[in-house]
């Protein structure tokens, strides 16, 4: 059995599902078959859309790389960042430690490959979008990226902002808006590419959607333990 580190707190009701979901999709009979986890809940970690857009601001970077450093000291065999903006950093952050740190873009991508799905949309933060962190990934492997309009853009930041990161319901009508958008664009699936927006997932019967934590749990799972059969396939069929 492996131990997981998570650098988490971006935000905290998203860190709390991706570390339920990982319970969940273990394969244990026992408390002892689940992953030992150590977790950083640093919700004082600087906002990551905020930095991208404007580099003038503080940047979350070396708070990240702190926590890693930490965690790779308390013998952690795997790291996770439950935030996909941050994703942004990846190659930094993985260059300040000698211990892995999974890549849910890049986990995204073989999954999607492995299932022969070619076009898909993308709902994720500005600065994720901005900055085409899925594109430079998911153009290695003949995949194509759609993102909704400008002001089906704002509907999503809304979501993550205004409602999810302020412990509010999601509001479903305008979540369905922008997914039948892309969906209308020619997307196959629709990946909700912020963590926040997994909430919405959980609380509310969503198909034809690719879950990033889902992704990022599962990943985790397979590296530091045994994942159940009926978390092999992620994707529920439908639109």
């Amino acid at each position: 059995m492996k131990k997981l580190g998570i650098i988490g707190g971006l935000g905290p009701m998203a860190t709390a599902y991706f570390m339920r979901r990982i319970i969940e999709m273990t394969d244990a009979a026992t408390d002892q078959d689940n992953i030992e986890m150590v977790i950083y809940n640093s919700p004082s970690i600087p906002d990551r859309t905020g930095y991208i857009l404007d580099n003038t601001k503080e940047s979350p970077l070396p708070k990240i790389i702190d926590l890693a450093n930490r965690l790779e000291l308390q013998d952690v065999d795997y790291i996770a960042i439950p935030c996909i903006t941050a994703h942004y950093f990846h190659q930094q952050i993985a260059k300040s430690v000698d211990v892995p740190v999974s890549n849910g873009i890049r986990e995204a991508a073989d999954y999607l490959s492995e299932h022969g799905i070619k076009k898909v949309g993308i709902m994720a933060t500005d600065g994720t979008v901005s900055t085409r962190l899925f594109d430079s990934v998911f153009m290695d492997y003949g995949i194509q990226c759609v993102y909704p309009d400008w002001e089906y853009q704002k509907l999503v930041m809304s979501i993550i902002y205004d409602e999810v990161k302020a412990g509010k319901p999601v509001s479903m009508k305008e979540f369905e808006l922008v997914k039948n958008q892309l969906l209308a664009s020619g997307a196959e699936v629709v990946i909700l590419g912020c963590t926040e927006l997994s909430i919405a997932k959980r609380d509310n019967h969503i198909e034809g959607v690719l879950d990033i934590i889902d992704v990022l749990a599962r990943d985790c799972v397979m590296k530091c333990a045994k994942l159940r059969p009926e978390y092999k396939e992620l994707i529920k069929e439908g639109k």
